[in-house]
């Protein structure tokens, strides 16, 4: 399996209802920009295509084009296969759009594993981060099943395929215990902000 730069398809997943946020989280400022930038900002560099997969039109005023789950009202999961439907490379990047300290390093890193495995996704401190991960084409047969059959969590739908599970710590260099988390509420906002 190649691992060169390039060969790449990126997608930020910003279809959720926001629902404990109270407007779109990705569209939110965060020290100076909008969420969903700083998960641009990681996968650039990685990935010959970004597409942003949510159901706000205002997404698109970001300039990478946009799609709304093909399966609407299930969750990342519906994200997770329109965005391996439209995929034309093997491997994808995913990246939620409320996790503003996530980073190139933490991709590239994950990509280091990739060789053997359909699903590689990060672990910290026994919690799997399954919207931050890579997926190859292979997954989407068995998360399509898992849709189709309303089993609608990621974490149940990689039990499936071939997963590498990569233990993450403070020793990277790239890595603090900030690095993956996501930002639901205001009040996280406002913690992580300051």
């Amino acid at each position: 399996m190649s691992t060169e730069i390039g060969l790449y398809s990126g997608y930020i997943l910003a279809g959720g209802k926001s629902s404990r946020m109270g407007r779109d989280k990705g569209l939110m400022e965060f020290d100076g920009k909008k969420m969903i930038e700083y998960s641009i900002k990681a996968l650039q560099p990685i990935c010959s295509s970004i597409r942003i997969l949510a159901n706000d039109p205002m997404y698109d005023k970001l300039g990478y084009p946009m799609t709304s789950d093909f399966i609407l009202d299930k969750g990342p999961l519906a994200g997770i296969c329109t965005g391996l439907t439209l995929s034309h490379t093997n491997l994808n990047f995913f990246a939620p759009c409320d996790s503003p300290y996530i980073n190139q390093h933490l991709f590239e890193h994950l990509l280091k594993h990739a060789n053997g495995y359909d699903a590689i996704i990060p672990i910290y401190k026994g919690k799997l981060y399954p919207l931050t991960a890579i997926y190859s084409k292979n997954c989407l047969s068995a998360f399509m099943r898992s849709l189709k059959n309303n089993q609608l969590k990621v974490m149940e739908a990689i039990e499936s395929v071939n997963t590498k599970k990569v233990e993450m710590g403070e020793e990277l260099p790239f890595f603090n215990e900030n690095t993956l988390a996501n930002i639901n509420t205001i009040k996280e906002l406002n913690r992580y902000a300051n």
